[in-house]
């Protein structure tokens, strides 16, 4: 007896991203920089749990420029900070520093995109097993307002929840139309033979089984769909669906080979197309995938707010 498709736009009973904690997904594992130390990158691989990532609010080229003793800074700062058993801290930059080229005029040549580019974080290693736990629940650590960091454990095998964003003429801050929008891009994907084939590919080497169509379906459970409004540097508004989810897999490549059917679907809403976008603008700032630059949501934080009580968690 054939599979019997539920209705995609009955998302009312189903799990929605929200529902699980995706702050330690939102990486995406990548080729290595050719400046990456290599000898550092298998004691990483080896031993991930021996490394904190130290990811500074507004983190790039430019950042480094302006704080060239950023390692040093940051080292002496978590020392001074009130715990008992620290262990012996040491702090550094995971890529070898390029020399300058001759002649070359760094500031008129940096670009809004290089300042912002990757290397981003520094490494903080040699930490006793409670100040690790201390440093990753705190997280956030503003050493002033200049430099704020944000602290995460190295994770390999995370890859980022967002999936691909669309653009159109049919876009619109409306509810109704984005469950009708997530209604027809979850349709296009269950009946898509290959993405089902990927899909069970995946979950039998997992050791699950199950008709395709029916896993294909549970794939997109986690499914969500956001309006934004990112702006172009001409500050025209370009409003786009942000579909995001949790990956099904830890290998980077059968990830890749899903969205790349997903990015593929021909979609329409209300008989008008949704056109995928190839590269999603994400936040310079904190350098996450769901709001664009302008729109950054930590520096309206009011300064007098220390995170949640513990009535409200």
């Amino acid at each position: 007896m054939p599979y019997e498709f539920p209705d995609p736009r009955a998302t009312a009973n189903l799990p929605m991203a929200g529902d699980a904690f995706p702050y330690d997904k939102l990486s995406c594992s990548g080729e290595s920089p050719e400046t990456l130390l290599l000898d550092i990158c298998a004691d990483i691989a080896a031993s991930p749990e021996n490394f904190i990532v130290a990811v500074p609010f507004g983190a790039g080229p430019k950042f480094y420029e302006d704080n060239h003793r950023a390692d040093l800074l940051l080292k002496t700062f978590l020392e001074g900070l009130d715990f008992p058993d620290k262990g012996k801290l040491t702090v550094f930059f995971l890529l070898e520093m390029k020399e300058d080229k001759k002649g070359q005029n760094r500031e008129e040549g940096q670009s809004r995109k290089s300042a912002f580019d990757k290397p981003w974080p520094l490494i903080i290693t040699g930490f006793s097993t409670d100040f690790r736990r201390f440093l990753l629940w705190n997280q956030c650590f503003a050493m002033a307002l200049q430099s704020i960091w944000n602290l995460v454990p190295f994770n390999l095998k995370a890859l980022a929840w967002t999936i691909t964003a669309f653009q159109g003429n049919v876009i619109n801050d409306d509810p109704d139309l984005l469950t009708e929008a997530l209604g027809c891009i979850k349709k296009a994907t269950w009946h898509h033979t290959s993405i089902q084939n990927l899909v069970k590919q995946i979950t039998q080497a997992q050791g699950h089984s199950g008709n395709p169509a029916k896993l294909t379906v549970k794939m997109t459970q986690s499914w969500c769909l956001s309006y934004i409004e990112t702006k172009n540097f001409d500050d025209n508004k370009g409003p786009v669906f942000l579909l995001t989810g949790e990956p099904i897999t830890d290998n980077l490549d059968m990830h890749r080979a899903i969205t790349t059917h997903i990015h593929r679907l021909k979609i329409h809403v209300n008989y008008q197309q949704l056109i995928n976008i190839d590269k999603i603008i994400g936040c310079d700032w904190c350098k996450n995938q769901d709001h664009p630059s302008h729109a950054c949501p930590f520096p309206e934080v009011d300064s007098t707010w220390y995170g949640p009580s513990t009535d409200e968690l």
